[in-house]
């Protein structure tokens, strides 16, 4: 039997995600193997601060591959100790030649009498949810059957006795390949932070590593299919011993800088997209601004500071003029068909259609053209300027 411990979308969940941290480094002790299911990076106050620092060396020193994610693109193509980086496992996505690491379609890893395949894959939708910018120079091709077949047959023939596969699909995308067939039974899932987190059928697994660093994957595999799999919680605890104290420390200095106060706290990241959408079309003296509700991931409490706000909205973008006019209800549609949320700030004296302000990442994402407003402004100085007290 072998032990496979996995993660994914852990977005830098740091300092909570320890406690995980500490149960994968003992797993790995015990000749466990560790593998990520992808954006390990990105998506927290964290990483703001860090800039991917540490979490690159938390990969190096505990992980034997990475798949990569929607979010995980810039810092891999900034990898500051490349030769001590896991291989990044992706069969359908290849990295511009400046990529410093080590990138393969498959892996064979080797723990006593087995010998473990792996073959990691990244989804269209999620690919496509990459700033056009930071996707630009990979080639990307989907992840067919016939592809992750062809590689997972070939780490068989190889000496592979288990082959896995790991996926930054999405759950339900993972299980609908499932029911026709995958040439992988056994599957780690990522991507999508949906309520399933196991399915199984027939010795067929979809399996997903609780999101966030609230646990691990653990997977207890055998060539002759009898799988066990249990998702174990970890709870945030206080940790020693794992060479972050100092890391920590700066972090809570940087994050506990005061930018400001509101009038009341706003309680989910709908409320501050409200407020913060209204904020945006009044101060850029625009008719309709738009704002993609899942570029937030908090509330903000009454009082905000710097880590407050990165927490609030963890992924920056410049703020756009679409080039054309474009009636709401087809933003609303556009939006719909891949999976995105609009919350809409209209002036009462808008009379047809008008020029809209948005995101970058919302123009690309709906492929419209669109220019930088001016002078130029991001999400994220629109969002400081909201939360700054009036005697500031």
């Amino acid at each position: 039997m072998l032990e496979v411990i996995a993660t994914g979308c852990f977005h830098s969940a740091l300092p909570d995600g320890r406690s995980a941290f500490a149960a994968v480094r003992s797993a790995k002790a015990k000749g466990a193997v560790v593998v990520d299911a992808g954006d390990f990076f990105s998506g927290s106050a964290f990483h703001t601060f860090s800039q991917g620092r540490v979490e690159e060396r938390l990969l190096s020193e505990l992980y034997d591959a990475v798949v990569p994610g929607n979010h995980d693109l810039p810092d891999l193509m900034r990898l500051r100790d490349p030769d001590r980086f896991p291989p990044v496992v992706c069969a359908n996505l290849r990295p511009p030649p400046a990529f410093a690491g080590r990138w393969v379609s498959g892996l064979m890893l080797e723990r006593g009498a087995h010998r473990l395949g792996v073959v990691g894959y990244l989804g269209r939708q999620a690919f496509e949810t990459i700033p056009a910018h930071e996707r630009a120079d990979f080639t990307y091709c989907d992840p067919t059957a016939e592809l992750i077949g062809a590689e997972a047959a070939r780490l068989r023939e190889a000496g592979a006795d288990i082959v896995i596969g790991v996926s930054h699909t999405g759950f339900l995308a993972d299980v609908a390949d499932q029911e026709t067939g995958w040439p992988l039974p056994v599957v780690v899932a990522s991507h999508c932070h949906s309520p399933w987190s196991h399915w199984t059928e027939t010795g067929r697994h979809v399996a997903k590593p609780p999101a966030a660093g609230t646990g691990l994957l653990r997977m207890v595999l055998s060539p002759s299919g009898s799988h066990r799999v249990t998702q174990e919680t970890c709870p945030p605890s206080a940790s020693s011993g794992d060479g972050l104290e100092a890391d920590l420390e700066a972090y809570e200095a940087w994050g506990q800088e005061l930018l400001g106060t509101l009038e009341a706290p706003l309680a989910d990241r709908r409320d501050v997209a409200r407020r913060l959408a209204d904020h945006a079309r009044r101060i850029l003296g625009a008719q309709t601004f738009v704002l993609n509700l899942y570029t937030l991931r908090s509330g903000l409490p009454q009082t905000v500071t710097r880590r407050d706000l990165m927490a609030c909205a963890p992924f920056d973008s410049d703020l756009v003029v679409l080039d054309a006019p474009c009636p709401l209800d087809v933003l609303t549609a556009r939006s719909h068909a891949v999976g995105e949320e609009l919350l809409t700030a209209t002036s009462d004296s808008a009379q047809g259609p008008s020029p809209v302000v948005t995101t970058g990442y919302v123009a690309d994402r709906l492929g419209l053209p669109a220019h930088p407003v001016h002078p130029p402004r991001t999400l994220r100085d629109t969002l400081t300027d909201l939360v700054r007290s009036p005697h500031e």
